[in-house]
């Protein structure tokens, strides 16, 4: 006596479509994932890690890993969710910079996202310094803007630090989101809700 499988119908007509929402929903997890542990690596341990007042920014390696491997909007999704986490778990500054900061970060890596050019190692580490100096650019206005002094000299040498230290991290960060989320492509999660 031989059984058959049961036969799976689809309700949304397009198998295509319910396979492609069964792929996507680990990947958004393991982006999750990574934000999370990159938060978590953010506030607890990388302020130990000082030089010169720069510590490394494991965020913006992941951040820009996300948004050049799954596209502009996840990269910013993932980049506004973890940086208003940062800004939770570590208060300090003023609420929703860090979040807007890495939003940004994550949407322009999303933009180069199809490009060829940003398959090798090097891209995403030109890209973590170029984000590493864009957000202490960014906290530096928001300090000026309050009218707080910044100290140009110290505010270098932090800079310079930080995206050292950030470049050196980002090989191994990228590396792992790379290896875990896969092929470059861009995903558009809201476009596969709908399907699915």
């Amino acid at each position: 006596m031989s059984t058959t499988p049961p036969m799976i119908i689809s309700s949304a007509g397009d198998s295509a479509s319910s396979v492609r929402s069964l792929t996507w929903r680990p990947r958004m997890w393991a982006v999750a994932l990574f934000v999370l542990v990159a938060v978590l690596l953010q506030v607890s341990l990388m302020p130990f890690i000082r030089v010169a007042d720069g510590i490394p920014d494991t965020v913006v390696c992941v951040i820009v890993a996300v948004g050049l491997l799954r596209g502009s909007v996840v990269g910013a999704v993932a980049g506004a969710a973890a940086g208003m986490a940062v800004e939770l778990a570590a208060p300090g500054g003023t609420l929703g910079v860090l979040a807007l900061l890495y939003l940004v970060v994550g949407w322009a890596s999303g933009r180069l996202c199809d490009r060829d050019e940003v398959r090798g190692v090097l891209p995403p580490v030109i890209l973590s310094i170029i984000a590493e100096v864009f957000v202490q650019l960014g906290g530096a206005f928001v300090q000026l803007m309050f009218a707080r002094p910044v100290d140009v000299g110290d505010f270098v040498r932090t800079v310079l630090a930080s995206a050292i230290l950030t470049a050196l991290i980002a090989v191994p960060a990228v590396s792992i989101v790379r290896r875990v989320l896969g092929a470059p492509r861009v995903v558009e999660p809201f476009l596969i809700m709908r399907d699915g």
